[in-house]
């Protein structure tokens, strides 16, 4: 039962690390202007509003690679812009239409007109699922000092607590076990002298019924 604990106590550090890990990727990432990737899908930081109400500036988005063959109009697309104001830069819009080459004409949901150049096939990220508000709330912490103190002291603070915990019930174990084989320790010496004493016992009747033989017999 106690190594399932310590399994279960090790395991739960180590998800805590993964997932600080994880967010602190994540942050700085959005912070950078780039994605972070996770087993097909890629979490990025809306810089503009160019589509609200839909999706507000500030906002992390999380978006799924998918084949580009099955998007369709009204279809919103993370995708690398060939714009050359912002060439190179991650852009997230509605499709409107989709060509007959195949490339998509894209346009935000708050702007009037749709965006000049066609997002080609090999420029797509990925297809828009849904936000991340959590990490939305983390990036309010406009202070690096804050964002340093939610981001790595707080959880640094959390994982030596745990730590600790964990060492002190190690520690009232491991008193216990030695409580427990000192107990036996005396049950064993208590045993051993009380089989002495019943052999000397004998040892001493059998001498007497020796001695009593002896003056019989004179």
């Amino acid at each position: 039962m106690n190594g399932v604990k310590k399994v279960l106590a090790i395991v739960g550090g180590a998800a805590l690390a993964a997932l600080l890990v994880v967010t602190v990727y994540i942050m700085v990432c959005g912070c950078t202007g780039r994605t972070a990737s996770f087993f097909g899908y890629s979490v990025l930081k809306v810089v503009s509003g160019s589509m609200e109400p839909s999706i507000h500036q500030g906002d992390y988005i999380y978006i799924r690679k998918t084949d580009t063959d099955s998007l369709r109009a009204g279809d919103i697309i993370s995708f690398y812009s060939q714009d050359d104001s912002i060439k190179g830069e991650i852009n997230t819009h509605r499709i409107s239409k989709v060509t007959e080459d195949g490339s998509f004409i894209t346009k935000g949901d708050a702007n009037r007109t749709e965006d000049s150049v066609t997002v080609q096939k090999g420029s797509v990220i990925g297809k828009y699922c849904g936000k991340l508000r959590f990490f939305r709330w983390l990036g309010s912490f406009a202070s690096g000092k804050k964002l340093l103190m939610l981001l790595v002291i707080l959880p640094t603070v959390c994982m030596a607590a745990y730590e600790v915990k964990t060492i002190a019930k190690i520690k009232i174990y491991s008193s216990s076990e030695e409580a427990e084989k000192e107990k036996e320790k005396l049950m064993r010496e208590a045993v051993e002298k009380e089989v002495q004493r019943l052999m000397q016992e004998n040892e001493e009747k059998e001498a007497d019924g020796v001695e009593s033989g002896k003056d019989n017999e004179s």
